[in-house]
C-alpha cells in the first residue's frame, strides 16, 4: 500500500477578485508567483479570467466554485462594493461553513472595519494583517511570497488530510473483502452456485463481486446524495435557474424529510418564483425542525414584509433578534417593517440599534437619513447620516453613490427650513 502514500487527487484553487484596474493589477502580480506552487497537485481557477469566448463566465465560474477545496477572496472596496463579487463570496462563506471548502482572504487595499465583513473572523492574508499596498510592504514581492507561501501550506495539510483518508478506505477495503472471505467460507455460495448449477463461478470472482456491490452501497449514501442536491441546487439558482433549484431541493427533502438546508434554499427558489404562500411554507417547516434557525425567520420575515403583512413580519424580525441580540440585518428588517407601518420613530431606534452593533452600516445609516429626510422633517439629522453616509461610499471606493449622496447632502442643505404659523 505504499503508493497510497503519494498519491493524492487534484487540489482545487478559485481565486475571487473585482474586474477594477488597480485589482487587476495586483491580481497579475499574484498570478506570476503562484508558479511556485506547480510542483503540487493543484488546479487553479480565476473568477471570469479563463472563461473562453462565447461562454457563459458566470455559470462557469460557479461550477469552478461549488467543487473547489480553496477559495481564495481577493479583498479591496471595489470587491467589497461589486454584486456579482458579493454573491460569490457569500457563496464561499456557505462553502466554508459547511466544511466543504477553506476559505482564505487576502487584503488587497485597505479596508475600513474588516471585522464587519463576512469573512472577518477568518485568519487573512498577508498575515502581518496588513494589505499588500500598505506601507508595511515597501516591496510587495515580500507580501506576495508570504501570501504564497501560506496557501501552498494550506494545500499541503489537504493532500495530507487526503493521504489519510485513501488510507483508511483502503483498510476499510480490506476489512469488507476479509468479511465477505469469512462469509463466503461458510459455503453460502457454494450452496448457491450449485444449486444454479454455474460450474465455473469462482468462489474469487464471488468475492470481488460482493465488495463491488458492498462499496458501490458505501459511495452513494444519502448523506452524499443530499450533498450533491443542495451544492447542484445552489448552481442552478446562482444561475437564476429558479424552478431546476426548487426540483433538486425537493428531492433532498424527500431523502432527507428534516433537512433545514434544503427547507431553507427551496424557500428561496420559491421566493424567486414568486410562489410567497410556498416559500413561507418551507420557512415555518424549517423552523419547525429547528426553532432556533434565525435564517428561516429572517427569509420569512421578508416575505411576509413583501406580502405588507407587516406585523407578523415585524413578529419574525423580533424573534431573530431573540435568538440573536447582535443580528444587524434583523434589526434593519425590522425597522423597514414599522416604517411600514408609519412607526417612524420605532423605525429610527432600530436603524440606531444596528448602528451601534455595526457602526459602518450602509443601510441602516441610509435608511435612518430617509426617514429625518422625509418623514420627521429633521433636517441635521438628515445630513449627519447622509454625510457618513456618503464616507462610507468613498472608503468602499463607490463613486457613483458617493457622488449622488453628495448631491443629496447640497440639495438639503439648500432647502429652506419651514415655519409654522
Amino acid at each position: 500500500m505504499s503508493f497510497l502514500l503519494t498519491s493524492t487527487k487534484t487540489i482545487k484553487l478559485f481565486f475571487a477578485h473585482s474586474s477594477s484596474r488597480d485589482d487587476e493589477k495586483l491580481r497579475v502580480k499574484l498570478e506570476s508567483h503562484l508558479s511556485s506552487l506547480e510542483p503540487l497537485k493543484v488546479d487553479i481557477n480565476w473568477y471570469k479570467k479563463q472563461t473562453l469566448a462565447g461562454r457563459d463566465w458566470k455559470q462557469e465560474s460557479y461550477q469552478h466554485l461549488n467543487i473547489s477545496q480553496v477559495i481564495v477572496l481577493l479583498v479591496s472596496p471595489d470587491f467589497l462594493s461589486a454584486d456579482d463579487c458579493r454573491k460569490i463570496m457569500r457563496r464561499a462563506m456557505e462553502l466554508h461553513n459547511a466544511g466543504k471548502a477553506c476559505v482564505i482572504p487576502v487584503k488587497l487595499r485597505l479596508i475600513d472595519n474588516w471585522q464587519a465583513t463576512p469573512f472577518g473572523h477568518l485568519q487573512s492574508l498577508p498575515d502581518n494583517g496588513e494589505p499588500i499596498t500598505s506601507k508595511s510592504w515597501p516591496r510587495q514581492d515580500d507580501a506576495f511570497v508570504n501570501i504564497v507561501g501560506n496557501i501552498r501550506q494550506e494545500v499541503e495539510k489537504i493532500q495530507e488530510e487526503q493521504r489519510q483518508l485513501e488510507l483508511i478506505r483502503e483498510q476499510k477495503k480490506s476489512e469488507i473483502f476479509a468479511s465477505i472471505n469469512r462469509f463466503i467460507s461458510n459455503h453460502f455460495i457454494n450452496r448457491i452456485i450449485s444449486g444454479i448449477n454455474i460450474p465455473t463461478f469462482s468462489v474469487g470472482a464471488a468475492s470481488i463481486i460482493g465488495v463491488l456491490v458492498l462499496l458501490g452501497f458505501c459511495n452513494y449514501s444519502p448523506k452524499i446524495q443530499i450533498n450533491s442536491l443542495l451544492i447542484q441546487g445552489q448552481d442552478k439558482l446562482d444561475r437564476h435557474d429558479y424552478q431546476g433549484a426548487s426540483e433538486d431541493y425537493t428531492q433532498a427533502i424527500q431523502i432527507a424529510p428534516k433537512n433545514t438546508d434544503a427547507y431553507i434554499k427551496r424557500g428561496d427558489a420559491r421566493y424567486s418564483l414568486k410562489d410567497y404562500q410556498g416559500a413561507i411554507k418551507d420557512y415555518t417547516q424549517a423552523i419547525q425542525i429547528a426553532p432556533k434557525n434565525i435564517n428561516a425567520y429572517i427569509e420569512r420575515g421578508h416575505i411576509r414584509h413583501v406580502l405588507k403583512d407587516y406585523q407578523a413580519a415585524i413578529k419574525d424580525y423580533t424573534q431573530a433578534i431573540k435568538i440573536d441580540p447582535k443580528k444587524v440585518n434583523a434589526y434593519i428588517k425590522r425597522g423597514d417593517a414599522k416604517y411600514s407601518i408609519k412607526k417612524y420613530q420605532a423605525a429610527i431606534d432600530d436603524y440606531s440599534k444596528a448602528i451601534r452593533l455595526s457602526p459602518d452600516s450602509v443601510d441602516a445609516y441610509k435608511n435612518r437619513g430617509f426617514v429625518y429626510d422625509n418623514n420627521l422633517q429633521n433636517k441635521q439629522e438628515a445630513i449627519k447620516n447622509y454625510q457618513k453616509l456618503a464616507t462610507l461610499y468613498k472608503k468602499q471606493g463607490a463613486t457613483d453613490k458617493y457622488k449622488e449622496t453628495i448631491y443629496k447632502i447640497q440639495k438639503l442643505q439648500q432647502k429652506k427650513p419651514r415655519f409654522s404659523n
